[in-house]
Order: C-alpha cells, then sequence, then structure tokens
C-alpha cells in the first residue's frame, strides 16, 4: 500500500532522481467570490461555531465573531469576543496568533484552542508558541473568557515559525503543525524536538485517571513506545514550515478502514510545506519523514552530521507535488473532485488533480470571474490583495481570507470572501471576451508519482 509521491524537482532531476512530467492539459476552470466583510486585521484563520457564524483569527491576537446571518446587512460586522493582543508577539514573519480550532465536543464543553507566538525570556530562543485551551463565557455565550487559559504545550522556537492545530476528523485528536523555527539548526530531524513536527496528543484528560497533566500520549502514536528514536507526541517528521494543513476522506480505503497514510482511519492528511520559493505538497503518513525541498543542499544531508539525528534510518516520504511559488493550502473542492489551493504571491488560485492511473498529478488554472450575469451582482475579485487562508466550514462553504496590500496604519485591512460555483459553462463563455478577471499565473509544477497509489483525489 503506497501514498502518492512526486519524482523529479525543479533541480532537473535533483534530490529525487528519475524524470518529470510538465503538469499541464487540465482544462482552467472558473469560481466566483463574495465579499462577507472587509473590516477584520491580518485575518489567518476561522472556525464555525454554527451555520452563519464564523470566529475569526487575526494576527495580532484577536478573535471576532463574524454573523453572515443577518438579512438586512450586506458586510457583516465583526465583534471582539476574545482579545490577546497583549500576550501575542506578532513581530516578524509567521509570528502572531496562527490557528484556531474548535473541540470537537464544543457545543457542549465550549473548548476553543488557539495557537499563538509569545515572547520569551530565554536567550537562546527567539520566542515561544503556545497551544492553550480556553472556554466560552458563563455569563455570554458568544465570548470567550480570556481567564480560561490552560496552556496544553509550549514550543520554544530560535526562528519565526509557522503552525496550525487540528482535530482529527475520525479519532477526535488533536494535531498540532510546528514549523522547525532554526536555520542552521535544522530541527525537523532533532529527536529531542517539537519543532519541523507534526505531534498528536490526546487533551481528553481525566484528572482522577490519568493526574494533572495538560494532555496524554495516544497509546498508537508511532514512536509513543519507542523512547529512543523521537518524542511520543511526534505523528511525522521532517517538515520545514507545515502553513496549512487539512483532512480529507479518501475515496478508496485500504482493508478495515485503515488509511494507509494516516494509520488512523478513513481520513488522510495534507500539508503543504513551504519555503521561500517553493511547496511541497505532502500525505502525511504515520510516523514518515519529510525530507523538505533542500535535502540535498542542507547541513542535514548527512544525517550524521546533524544534531540529535544519528541512526535515524528512515526514508525520506516524497511530496506528492512541488510547486514554484508559496502555496497557501488548500482543502479538496469536492464538485471538481480535486485539490484547490492558493499561491501567496501571485494572487491566484490552483487545482491538482490526479491522473486514472495515479501516476502523474496534474495542475490547472482557476480564474475568478468578475461578472455579475455569471456571478451575481455581489461578486467581487481580488484586485490588490494578498490571499493568507482557503479553508472549508463543515456546511462545505468555501472562504478565502485576504489582506490588502495597499492598506496602512491601523485600518481594517482584511477581508472574508465566499466561493462559489458560477453559472454554466455556456455563460461563462459567452461573457469571457468582455469581462475583467483575475486568471491564475500559470506556474511551473512537477508531478510525477514514484509509486502507485491506492487513492486520489
Amino acid at each position: 500500500m503506497f501514498c502518492c509521491h512526486c519524482g523529479g524537482g525543479p533541480f532537473g532531476g535533483g534530490p529525487f532522481g528519475g524524470s518529470s512530467t510538465v503538469a499541464t492539459a487540465l482544462p482552467t476552470r472558473f469560481l466566483c467570490m463574495t465579499l462577507q466583510t472587509d473590516l477584520l486585521q491580518n485575518p489567518v484563520a476561522l472556525v464555525q461555531v454554527a451555520p452563519g457564524r464564523l470566529m475569526v483569527a487575526e494576527r495580532d491576537g484577536k478573535v471576532q465573531l463574524v454573523d453572515l446571518t443577518s438579512p438586512d446587512q450586506r458586510l457583516s460586522q465583526p465583534e471582539v469576543v476574545l482579545d490577546l493582543s497583549d500576550k501575542v508577539f506578532s513581530k516578524g514573519d509567521h509570528m502572531g496568533l496562527l490557528s484556531i480550532t474548535l473541540h470537537p465536543r464544543f457545543r457542549t464543553n465550549g473548548f476553543v484552542f488557539i495557537m499563538y507566538s509569545a515572547d520569551t525570556d530565554d536567550r537562546e530562543f527567539h520566542h515561544r508558541q503556545l497551544i492553550s485551551r480556553f472556554t466560552l463565557s458563563s455569563s455570554n455565550a458568544t465570548e470567550i473568557d480570556r481567564f480560561s487559559e490552560l496552556v496544553i504545550l509550549e514550543i520554544y522556537q530560535s526562528a519565526p515559525t509557522g503552525g496550525q492545530i487540528w482535530f482529527g476528523s475520525d479519532d477526535h485528536i488533536l494535531y498540532i503543525a510546528v514549523g522547525d523555527g532554526s536555520r542552521a539548526r535544522r530541527r525537523r530531524f532533532d529527536r529531542g524536538s517539537f519543532s519541523g513536527k507534526i505531534l498528536r496528543i490526546n487533551v481528553d484528560v481525566d484528572p482522577a485517571r490519568d493526574g494533572n497533566v495538560p494532555y496524554k500520549i495516544p497509546d498508537d502514536n508511532p514512536f509513543a513506545h519507542q523512547p529512543s528514536t523521537l518524542l511520543p507526541e511526534v505523528f511525522a517528521y521532517g517538515l520545514r514550515n507545515p502553513w496549512r494543513c487539512s483532512e480529507h476522506e479518501q475515496r478508496r480505503e485500504s482493508k478495515k478502514g485503515i488509511s494507509s497514510c494516516s494509520g488512523t482511519g478513513t481520513a488522510r492528511i495534507v500539508c503543504v510545506d513551504v519555503g521561500s520559493k517553493f511547496s511541497d505538497f505532502n500525505i502525511i503518513q504515520k510516523g514518515g519523514m519529510y525530507g523538505w525541498l533542500d535535502e540535498a543542499f542542507s547541513p542535514c544531508h548527512d544525517l550524521e552530521s546533524c544534531r540529535n539525528t544519528t541512526k535515524l534510518k528512515s526514508e525520506f516520504k516524497l511530496p506528492i507535488c512541488r510547486y514554484l511559488g508559496i502555496a497557501v493550502g488548500g482543502l479538496i473542492y469536492s464538485p471538481w473532485n480535486a485539490y484547490l489551493f492558493a499561491d501567496y504571491l501571485r494572487r491566484s488560485f490552483h487545482y491538482l488533480k490526479s491522473t486514472h492511473s495515479g501516476t502523474t498529478w496534474l495542475r490547472g488554472s482557476v480564474e475568478i470571474i468578475d461578472n455579475a450575469t455569471t456571478c451575481g451582482p455581489d461578486h467581487s475579485s481580488l484586485s490588490d490583495q494578498t490571499i493568507l487562508n482557503l479553508q472549508q466550514t463543515p456546511d462545505k462553504e468555501l472562504y478565502v481570507l485576504t489582506v490588502s496590500t495597499d492598506q496602512t496604519g491601523d485600518e481594517p485591512n482584511g477581508h472574508l470572501y465566499r466561493i462559489s460555483a458560477p453559472k454554466a459553462d455556456a455563460q461563462i463563455k459567452s461573457v469571457r471576451s468582455r469581462q475583467t478577471s483575475l486568471t491564475a499565473t500559470i506556474s511551473l509544477i512537477l508531478c510525477t508519482a514514484l509509486q502507485t497509489t491506492m487513492f486520489r483525489f
């Protein structure tokens, strides 16, 4: 049983070796965008607390409640429900309030989990990353009690780095994506560090049974019973900056309903590992080691020369695709049965789709239609905005978070858009010649699978 991998690379064979197939031959797809609010400040993530009601996390430390159910208000007026701006350290890229997720039993326990950067007095490190649990206020069900904070995990980082938290859809375990937070040290392979890893912990603890601990180790974690290898919290490792991950149900399941990738049910995890020039799309395997795109050129190409990596003999898990650009992942868009993602700098959308044989991954371009006939009177376009996140809510609504590049001062610069399918293709073709559209920039992607896949988009 194999997962999809990407052969070749933009280095003429490069670290992966072998030949490459240039991703072409997929038709251009079309989407519409509708502005929901433009009164946010550096929005980075969102969760749905009820149909039409979203909590949006802002990089500077606030969580805003956006109510999209009001019929008499076209653009929603956000309401601050949590303010951690005095705690959040947001000076630098990949810093600040990074991620927010709800406990699977949120409606009964009111637990909200947040990942954020905090300052540190330890001169050896640049900052700390905190994963904390908060609880809804007992006096106001729409507010989060900032004094209810319970720090679940604290990670010391040597340089700015991103991260994300989410609960597994089939195991209700908390997953934590952590960047390697270092330059020369390459902690992604460090056996004694949480950096550069996907962590997996159980936050449903019973003090009477488990003692006074914020979490416990799932018994089926890959290194739970191997103390000489990696920390027991580690689920996968060798990542640079897993800025965005998402879970998807696989179309074909292995026997007994266990995913050959995640090893924990029928869902699989796709993470976009981001660098300054390239992005790797990885399907995260239980216990997998990911060499990142510079594995042939970094100080850790020879693992024996790196700190705490002696005798690590696992093989690198190769990405299904390597993208020339800074990718913002991403999710499975079911109408296309394809993986939809964005480009941070090019302000564009793309999609990936595997062939029927699963041996090649192809890229297609996406156009955001700016035409009232096709998309309705409230249609929008991105123009001067940078894409920060692309998310799907449990009711299958797609949202995009953006920030204006020409905004200055303390004025709101963040936007929330809803993505929807346009009207029939025939109508699209009839207006394309006279519309103004944001056309996805064509980028080079080399996406050849090295092994046969059991499942595909």
